[in-house]
């Protein structure tokens, strides 16, 4: 298998339930933050780490980001740098399917996975931090974040115990989703970024008799039966910003981070903040 990480999934197809009515007529990951919709942050931040090819998928519904990316390529040069493709998601069958449904993109290779509705900011670009570890661990890693106790039963949440590698570093034993917080082994969860190995996608392929039954694939399943049958995953504490875009909260907290940091808004933005006493 090589090391050298040059792909990235992307998988951009939910719904958006939770932040209707704004996802009536555009996709979750089409929702603006300051001046560009949240997919654009999510590959600038695979850029940062050096990806080379990105491989939307995408609901057939949603034809906006085949135009947002044409629109893109003729604007900006670094996306022009970048292969970009993009698969159908038919049937929303979880973010496992997701996953797998591009797979043929991949072949004996690591590859990187970022959810559309997360976003993440540091001093040093995250998925760059994230590289740079995988290539010492050589194993998936995943990014965490600590949440407080009493908000543990809204994630996915790790049993760890210390690697040894980075004070940071952590490898998981097991992945709990959405404990009580009497019952959840710790306050570290899992954010949508994600370092895989091929392995991965032959375990999730093994949970798709279970979608005939009409269970979801999740690829939290996928990892826990990689920890159980094939070797060991990693995670990160992530300790810079996160923000959940598909939670109208999130979005909230999102425009107030990256309107404040914006080099032609911040000033202005800042100003109005403080005259409305905030």
């Amino acid at each position: 298998m090589k090391n050298k990480i040059t792909k990235a999934i992307l998988p951009v197809a939910g719904l958006g339930t939770r932040v209707m009515p704004l996802t009536l007529h555009q996709p979750k990951a089409m929702i603006g933050i300051v001046d560009r919709p949240v997919v654009h942050y999510v590959i600038d931040e695979m850029i940062s780490a050096g990806i080379k090819e990105i491989i939307l998928v995408i609901s057939p519904r949603h034809s906006e980001f085949k135009k947002y990316i044409s629109y893109l390529l003729r604007q900006d040069p670094a996306w022009r740098k970048i292969i970009f493709r993009v698969v159908t998601q038919k049937t929303p069958l979880g973010n496992g399917d997701a996953i797998f449904v591009a797979r043929r993109f991949i072949k004996n290779e690591p590859f990187l996975v970022g959810f559309g509705d997360d976003l993440l900011a540091d001093i040093n670009p995250p998925l760059k931090q994230l590289t740079s570890l995988f290539h010492k661990i050589k194993a998936p890693i995943l990014v965490l974040e600590s949440v407080p106790k009493k908000l543990v039963s809204r994630y996915g949440v790790v049993k760890i115990k210390k690697a040894g590698v980075h004070r940071d570093i952590y490898q998981i034993t097991d992945i709990i989703e959405k404990p009580s917080p009497e019952k959840a082994p710790s306050n570290l969860t899992v954010v949508g970024r994600y370092i895989l190995t091929p392995k991965i996608l032959e375990e999730i392929k093994k949970l798709y008799p279970t979608a005939k039954r009409g269970k979801e694939l999740y690829l939290t399943d996928a990892l826990k039966t990689y920890l159980r049958d094939v070797g060991k995953i990693y995670g990160w504490h992530f300790r810079g910003a996160r923000f959940d875009c598909g939670s109208k909260i999130g979005i909230l907290k999102a425009q107030a981070y990256f309107g404040t940091r914006h080099p032609e808004f911040k000033k202005e933005f800042k100003k109005y903040l403080k005259k409305i006493n905030i």
